[in-house]
């Protein structure tokens, strides 16, 4: 997520690890709660900065996207193990204080002009995707992009989700550099997954290679540029 794209944050707050969870092999959950949760106000789709206020990580502070809608009483995100900072998130102990810095982000409904949305997430960009997924109104379809089966996380929670609003899910699964691969969600395979794509808003998040090469493919489908709204993870 680009830092220098985003509105300023407007408060910080001093809060604690309630949870740690294991989502697959390399992701990791962590819930966060603490008085000062209710006045930071954020939105499905936001991030903060956060900073663990735990040995090798407490100097430094990190952007990461609530990973569920925020309830006032606690926020979540998750994590995927990329660098030595990142490795060590699933080791953090229950009840290590945080500080939180935000919110951060207009990767939110209210940049929506339309009333059918699609989202699309590319590996650990589904946790704004499945943040959002719960708390946008409307027909919502979400395409979730993976290399293997085991890099799928929230599988269940997004089943949930589709079983009690108008949702669908569609998963796409493997290795742009094959034959095959180098058709995944192209414009053609974009129609075939969401027929009616140039009639919705577009929400797309995921690393900077896959969202270049997918913005294209959906402004090819006949989404107007003002119906795009991109989140890029990197800083």
């Amino acid at each position: 997520m680009d830092v220098n794209q985003s509105f300023l944050g407007q408060f910080w707050a001093l809060l604690r690890v309630a949870e740690v969870v294991a989502e697959g092999p390399n992701v990791t959950s962590i819930r966060v709660t603490g008085h000062g949760v209710g006045r930071l106000r954020p939105r499905s789709g936001q991030f903060f900065l956060w900073r663990f206020l735990t040995g090798g990580s407490w100097w430094t502070s990190h952007p990461f996207s609530l990973s569920a809608a925020p309830d006032g009483r606690s926020l979540r995100i998750s994590v995927k193990a990329a660098g030595d900072h990142t490795s060590r998130m699933r080791s953090i102990p229950v009840g290590t204080r945080v500080v939180a810095e935000g919110p951060y982000g207009a990767f939110t409904e209210s940049e929506r002009r339309r009333d059918k949305a699609l989202l699309i997430a590319g590996g650990i960009g589904i946790t704004p995707v499945r943040a959002l997924a719960e708390t946008m109104e409307g027909s919502l379809a979400v395409v979730y992009r993976v290399l293997a089966e085991e890099d799928i996380v929230f599988g269940d929670e997004l089943a949930r989700l589709a079983d009690r609003r108008d949702l669908t899910v569609r998963y796409v699964v493997g290795d742009h550099l094959s034959s095959e691969g180098r058709d995944l969600l192209s414009t053609a395979h974009l129609r075939e997954l969401v027929p009616d794509i140039a009639d919705r808003d577009v929400f797309l998040c995921g690393p900077p290679a896959m969202v270049a090469a997918i913005e294209g493919s959906v402004r090819r489908a006949g989404v107007p540029r003002r119906c795009l709204h991109v989140e890029r993870f990197a800083l």
